[in-house]
């Protein structure tokens, strides 16, 4: 009896060594915690949706404070600035309910196993649209450079973003003051502020586009890469953020090139240049100071 006790107490050791190995791998298998590789953690924020007929739905914040927001069993209320974040998703496709005394909205999304997922939320009467982007509300503010009333879009020539390609769909809410007006009511060189949410391809999905002016001439700066340079007419086009501008010279245009002097022969296709001058009615910028970096 000794004999065996001694030699099965390694063999009992060696098992509960093996045991204690395996146990954990057992468990990630069998549970997938909120850590777990395998599983997707969703952040996003909610924001109010547009709405065409209702104008009071648009004038309230872009996030949506106190929305409970659930996935399956795990749950949680958005902050103060309408963010929220969901640990321990199952990946794929996972459907999102949003409740509030006033919001009673679901919806689905694909969600990326084993990462963070990143999304913005809309809501649209009781289902939602999401923008992958993540963004909520850009704020885009300019004058018109280009507009398609019929298509749904315009540029927008923002000091801070370039020119802007903005969508506008059936949600978008268009209004001067608090007027709803139609797209086709704005023109060139009119300034707009646009709320919208940025998309893969770059271009902005507007969710409300505001006329604040309609005159035309402001002072406008535009940089890239010069794509075209018409010599005959003392013109070049800038592919500058989503949308292409046509840039006018005229006898009072300055160049520069490195801190000295410069001529409209110095600006050829493929130069990085940045131009300051006056809109058009057209959507043109008229150059007062061409200055050429490379």
């Amino acid at each position: 009896m000794r004999r065996i006790s001694r030699v099965s107490r390694p063999i009992a050791l060696w098992s509960a060594m093996v045991a204690a190995l395996l146990l954990p791998s057992a468990c990630e298998d069998s549970a997938m915690s909120p850590t777990s590789p395998a599983s997707a953690t969703l952040s996003g924020t909610v924001v109010r949706g547009a709405s065409a007929s209702t104008l009071e739905l648009r004038s309230s914040e872009i996030g949506l404070v106190g929305v409970t927001v659930r996935a399956g069993s795990a749950s949680t209320v958005t902050d103060g600035s309408g963010a929220f974040t969901l640990t321990g998703l199952s990946g794929g496709e996972v459907e999102l309910q949003f409740e509030r005394a006033d919001i009673h909205a679901r919806g689905r999304v694909v969600l990326a196993a084993g990462g963070r997922n990143t999304v913005t939320i809309a809501i649209v009467g009781g289902g939602i649209v999401a923008s992958p982007r993540g963004h909520a509300g850009e704020e885009i503010e300019g004058l018109v450079q280009a507009i398609d009333g019929d298509g749904g879009t315009l540029t927008v020539l923002d000091q801070r973003l370039g020119a802007v390609s903005v969508v506008a769909d059936g949600s978008t809410l268009v209004r001067r003051g608090d007027t709803p007006i139609s797209l086709p009511d704005i023109a060139v060189g009119n300034r707009v502020h646009v709320k919208a949410l940025q998309q893969e391809d770059g271009s902005y999905l507007a969710t409300e586009i505001i006329l604040q002016s309609e005159r035309v001439g402001g002072s406008r700066s535009v940089s890239g890469s010069v794509v075209s340079v018409d010599a005959v007419e003392q013109s070049f086009v800038v592919s500058s953020g989503a949308a292409s501008v046509t840039v006018l010279t005229d006898g009072s245009t300055m160049f520069k090139r490195r801190g000295g002097r410069a001529t409209f022969s110095d600006v050829t296709v493929g130069s990085s240049v940045e131009v300051r001058g006056t809109l058009q009615g057209d959507g043109s910028v008229l150059a007062q100071k061409v200055t050429i970096e490379s």
